[in-house]
Formats: structure tokens, sequence, C-alpha cells
């Protein structure tokens, strides 16, 4: 009885000493979570913000039209109306007076049903409640500009550490840990801002921080790093207009359009450390500061 009792005890020991085994590798390859926030470190204010202006419908009083059918009956009479008016602005409608023998054999082919405006299906233009029924022109009365700027950090606010605070020998990392970040860069809004200013999509990019196996840890010390990502924002902002033809009618839509753009400026891994410099074998271990990282 008594060997089969100590038979029963041995077997279940070495289930608990193998079972606490396999939960130490499995804790030693996984992540440890990462808590991130993103702030701001400083702002810029350029210009005053034009993204809730109202939406602007201008009517253009052409000539050379049939007024029921809105056919051309006078084609240099309608282009000289086009231009009359296009010329009250000629800084704004630049674009327009460039582009007026276009904007001509468009309307004539909205009159027709058919497009010849290659520009027609890249956007799906909507200012508010209002959007152009047929474009047969467009351009920018106020160009993209920036109204303002952010230089910010997403960071982790946890740390890995190594903690050989109280011993007097010095040590290697037991297993390697690692702890990740990430922020979302690039170029949100509008379409018409991005492909004019060139921007990249928005895309995802990460910053890994990684304490390997076998890395040193001095005698009397506690170190630790984290990952950052520091990013510089920009808001922009700019008016855009279509030529619009309705039924004969040719009017001018024009509104705001916004979009944010996020550039890279570094992203790397703050290093912190304390040494236990009285040797006092009952001090507490310092922890690393969760808040902003100085870069």
């Amino acid at each position: 009885m008594k060997k089969r009792l100590l038979s029963l005890f041995f077997v279940a020991a070495l289930t608990l000493t193998f079972s606490g085994v396999v939960n130490a590798a499995d804790l030693e390859s996984s992540p440890q979570p990462s808590k991130s926030v993103d702030i701001v470190e400083s702002t810029n204010y350029f210009t005053p913000s034009i993204a809730n202006e109202p939406t602007k419908v201008t009517k253009i009083d052409v000539k050379g039209v049939d007024k029921e059918t809105g056919s051309i009956i006078n084609e240099e009479q309608f282009k000289n109306s086009l231009l009359n008016f296009f010329n009250s602005n000629p800084k704004k409608y630049s674009t327009s007076v460039k582009e007026i023998d276009s904007i001509v054999n468009n309307y004539k082919a909205a009159q027709l049903g058919k497009s010849t405006n290659n520009n027609q299906k890249e956007v799906t233009p909507s200012f508010g409640e209002v959007s152009p029924s047929y474009i047969v022109g467009q351009g920018w009365s106020t160009d993209p500009h920036v109204t303002f700027s952010q230089d910010r950090v997403t960071y982790s606010q946890s740390w890995i550490t190594e903690d050989n605070y109280r011993s007097s020998v010095p040590i290697t990392a037991t297993y390697t840990k690692t702890l990740k970040t990430s922020a979302t860069l690039g170029f949100t809004g509008s379409n018409l801002i991005q492909s004019k200013m060139g921007f990249s999509a928005s895309f995802n990019v990460e910053q890994t921080t990684t304490i390997t196996q076998g890395a040193n840890v001095p005698a009397w010390t506690v170190w630790g790093m984290r990952p950052y990502i520091k990013y510089h924002l920009e808001e922009w902002e700019g008016i855009y207009y279509y030529i619009d033809s309705t039924g004969g009618i040719v009017q001018v839509i024009e509104g705001p359009v916004t979009g944010t753009n996020k550039k890279l400026i570094t992203k790397s891994n703050k290093y912190w450390s304390r040494t236990n410099t009285t040797h006092n074998l009952n001090a507490t271990t310092p922890t690393p500061p969760t808040g902003v990282p100085n870069v």
C-alpha cells in the first residue's frame, strides 16, 4: 500500500513539474502586451480653417444656346460668354481659361448624352447636399495648403525590463522579450488633395523593442526599453470647383475639401536604467516612467 501511495505521489509531482515547465515556455515565447498612447508634442497654426465654409453655386449667364434645349446655336458666343465669366476672376479660374476648348467640347457632349471628359469618373464630387450633374470643367478656387501642423509621438506606456537591482552578481536575460507599438501614417481625406500633392495612401508603421536571450544585466542594476514612433501631422485644406452642365444651365459648384497627411520623423526604442548605488539588498526596484519619452 505504501509503495502504491509513493508511486502515485511521484507521478503527481512529475506531472506538476512538467506542467510548470510548459507554462513557462509559453510565457517566454509570447510578446508582452503594450499599452500605447498618442500625444501631441507641439502645434503650429498657419491660416484659419476653411473646412466649414458653405458650398456656393453660381450660375453662368451663357450666350449662344437655345434656352429650351440648351443646345449650342452659336459656338463663338457660347465660348466668349464663358470666357467673360472666367476672366471676371482670372486667378481663380485660370485652369478653366486654359481649358476653354475642352469645356466647350464637354458641354456639347453632355447635350448629346456622351462623355468626352476623362476626369468625369475620377471622383464622386459632393459638397454637402449639392452635387454636380455633369462635369464639363473643374479646378481649384483655393489651392491646397496647410492650416496647422503637429509633431506627435505614439509610444508604449509599458516597458520590458531586466531586474538585477538587488544582486552583486551580473546575470544574463533568460529569455527573449518583445514589445510593439504602431501608428497609421500617410494621407487620409480628399483624393483631390492627395492627387495634386502626390501624397501616399495611408499605411501602417510598427516599431518593436526586443531584449534577446543572453543580454547582459550588470550587478545592482535594472534596465528596460520601450518603442516609440514620432511623426509630423499636417492638416490640408482647399476649395475646389466643378463647372456643371444641367439641362442647358451652366453653373459653378464649389466647396471645401480637406485631408490629413502624416509623415514619419523617426521610430526607435527608448532606454532606461537605474543603479543601486548603496548596494542595499532590501531596496525597492525603481519603476520606469509611463509618461512621454523625451525624443
